[in-house]
């Protein structure tokens, strides 16, 4: 049995929340329901899993990302290329 609209926007959800560190617990499993009955108001069609993603951070407080600086810092540069005569 292929899978709904629907269920492919709350697997493809709580896939992007576990993968940022967000407990699965059955408040998150309540919240990610709410965004998906959200987006469906907007109505449903093929681009529904990716407009739940967008609503994500409309709905869940994520992880920040630390990024180290680059050591040593970076320096931009050319690729030297020069057109021939």
């Amino acid at each position: 049995m292929p899978e709904t609209l629907c269920q492919q926007a709350i697997e493809r959800v709580m896939t992007y929340l576990q993968d940022d560190g967000v407990e699965l617990d059955a408040e998150t499993c309540r919240q990610v329901l709410r965004l998906v009955d959200s987006a469906m108001t907007d109505g449903g069609g093929p681009d529904l899993p990716a407009r739940c993603i967008e609503l994500v951070p409309d709905y869940f407080n994520l992880p920040g990302m630390n990024i180290p600086a680059p050591i040593p810092p970076l320096m931009r540069g050319h690729l030297g290329y020069y057109p021939h005569d």
